[in-house]
């Protein structure tokens, strides 16, 4: 089964990505959020990882459903 990552952009939307661009980095040296273009509303934002211990079961769900398009560089 793949791993998707859950993110929030700046806009406050939440989905889903396969791939979390350069977290392998860790958040001390590159800060936590990467652009992705948010499926929702199209554009380029800073998306960080959610926190889905606090998102309910809906939220997870149709954040799940939303996916990034996969980051091609």
């Amino acid at each position: 089964m793949e791993h998707r990552t859950v993110v929030r952009c700046a806009e406050g939307h939440l989905f889903s990505t396969r791939t979390f661009p350069m977290q392998n980095l860790g958040a001390g040296r590159l800060g936590p959020g990467r652009l992705i273009r948010c499926p929702q509303c199209g554009r380029m934002r800073s998306s960080v990882p959610a926190d889905v211990s606090v998102l309910t079961a809906p939220e997870l769900a149709r954040a799940l459903r939303l996916e990034a398009a996969p980051f091609l560089a």
